[in-house]
């Protein structure tokens, strides 16, 4: 009668129920841990919660790379921890998943200026009158007449002298 208890406590499901499971997730170059899950009562939905306290990525945000389902199921947001398939990486009875996070911290993410407050006026420059004779066609003409004074008085210093049309090869 003794063997029936003990082999029971063998089977996966109450092996499962006895360890403590760590989930690290790989973010660029950090390595967040999150020890002492457990398995049965902890969903990768609280998994991804633990990683937005940790990284400022929003749940619906993150995409969880590398974990995979037991018997090919498909992993999503209400799958146990406790039915992901292990790599065979345990260490002294606690099961370690390794997986890559990926996503985009909220502050990050672009938002269309249309849809924000507070930005300041942007001035249309097709508003200006640019007509002959107006102010701003006074101030642009003698800003490009000082421009032509300036570079009729500049000195050009030539430090190599051009070549030659002879000693320039012609394209064959």
């Amino acid at each position: 009668m003794d063997a029936k208890p003990a082999a029971a406590a063998t089977t996966p499901a109450a092996a499962s129920a006895q360890t403590t499971l760590t989930m690290i997730a790989k973010y660029g170059k950090q390595k967040i841990e999150l020890p002492g899950l457990s398995p049965t009562s902890t969903n990768l939905r609280q998994v991804k919660e633990l990683l937005c306290e940790k990284t400022g990525i929003l749940p619906k945000r993150q995409k969880l790379i590398g974990l995979k389902g037991t018997k090919g199921s498909v992993v999503g947001d209400d799958t146990p921890l406790s039915d992901l398939k292990s790599k065979g990486n345990n260490s002294g009875g606690a099961v370690v998943h390794q997986f890559i996070l990926m996503g985009t911290p909220e502050e990050k993410i672009f938002v269309d200026p249309s849809e924000k407050a507070g930005l300041p006026d942007i001035i249309d420059d097709f508003d200006l009158d640019f007509n002959a004779g107006s102010d701003e066609w006074i101030n642009h003409k003698a800003k490009e007449d000082n421009l032509q004074k300036f570079t009729e008085s500049t000195d050009v210093h030539i430090i190599n002298p051009p070549r030659s049309a002879n000693n320039i090869q012609k394209p064959l």
